[in-house]
């Protein structure tokens, strides 16, 4: 069986803070960003949903009921935690007339904000981002460093990690990943077998970044660079021209690494080899992700927060408020201020993007 290493580095030296998140469900608050103009009608209802303590596939579950729907007819961008007030969209395909929806609405769980239509359904990965505003309590550690740590996180960004929500309890969706590739028995569940070749590839992106973090290049570009865009799965080879550099130092593009699958990674020189390096020591899960088609793409090394602002209600209360791209986990924020963790409350968590 293969062993799994996941001792990541932080960017920053290590603060003296510790503190909990998500006490309350209020304290964990999640609104989906989205540009896109509903229409007065069209094929697909969109319908914007206030939930708290329900995770997202439960309720998308519970609109396939009551629409009387098939569940992949039902359309979502992203998971969205259990323990938290979350705002988001789903879709639900309009066959003969609207579905009446009254009485799911009527439970305390759920509030409908708004509502409008669209030409087609609501994808995976299909919104600007997410808004978040996150409560830390029992706040334990000097204020001017951690306000000094929140200022430079919000002028340097942190390194893009992967976040434990993604991997599951112990590591098990990779482990899953694993015995599926190394039997080839493949999860009856769709659904569970996505989640685990995500798991997979995720987990080798979040090695690469380690070792580029270890050699101080989580921010800077390696020889042979590939740079990306936030939120965005592709990237260029680089030029090493004065408009590159100019666009690197205004932070308008960022270094990447490699999200691993089939195909011919488009890195160079040092930075090909880290990331073969990488894959060589987890070949089961590279070989694996080949085999099953994944396509190599690229995600970016750093996350970067210009919007965050802070406020502090008491010396042990504080609170947080940032703004993240598709797939970015807001624990790799919080992990570079010190020893944060989920307050215990039971039950599981899908997703903190």
């Amino acid at each position: 069986m293969t062993d799994l290493i996941h001792d990541w580095p932080t960017a920053y030296p290590a603060l003296d803070v510790s503190a909990e998140f998500r006490t309350h469900d209020e304290d964990f608050q999640v609104s989906e960003i989205t540009n896109r103009k509903l229409h007065e009608s069209g094929p697909h209802l969109y319908l914007q949903i206030e939930k708290r303590g329900t995770n997202t596939q439960w309720l998308a579950r519970q609109l396939a009921n009551h629409a009387k729907l098939d569940l992949k007819d039902i359309g979502f961008a992203g998971l969205k935690d259990r323990h938290a007030v979350t705002r988001q969209w789903f879709s639900l395909p309009i066959k003969n007339s609207e579905p009446d929806l009254t009485h799911l609405f009527n439970k305390d769980d759920f509030t409908l904000l708004s509502k409008g239509y669209y030409g087609v359904k609501l994808k995976r990965g299909a919104l600007g981002g997410n808004a978040f505003r996150i409560v830390l309590r029992n706040v334990k550690g000097d204020r001017a460093q951690i306000n000094q740590r929140l200022e430079l996180i919000r002028n340097q960004g942190v390194p893009n990690y992967f976040g434990e929500q993604r991997f599951g309890h112990d590591f098990d969706n990779v482990k899953q990943a694993l015995h599926f590739f190394e039997t080839g028995k493949r999860p009856r569940n769709r659904q569970k077998n996505s989640m685990y070749m995500s798991a997979a590839r995720s987990y080798l992106f979040n090695n690469m970044l380690a070792q580029r973090i270890k050699n101080r290049s989580w921010d800077q570009p390696m020889l042979g660079e590939v740079f990306g865009f936030a939120g965005s799965l592709r990237g260029f080879t680089q030029e090493n021209t004065s408009e590159e550099r100019a666009r690197l130092r205004a932070q308008r593009i960022h270094p990447s690494c490699a999200l691993w699958g089939k195909g011919e990674s488009l890195s160079q020189h040092d930075l090909l080899a880290l990331e073969q390096q990488q894959a060589q020591r987890f070949p089961v899960l590279a070989v694996g992700l080949e085999k099953q088609g994944m396509k190599q793409e690229r995600r970016a090394t750093r996350m970067l927060l210009p919007d965050l602002f802070w406020h502090w209600v008491d010396d042990t209360c504080l609170v947080l408020r940032f703004n993240l791209a598709s797939g970015y986990f807001a624990t790799s924020v919080l992990r570079e201020l010190g020893d944060i963790q989920q307050a215990q409350r039971g039950g599981e968590s899908e997703s903190m993007e």
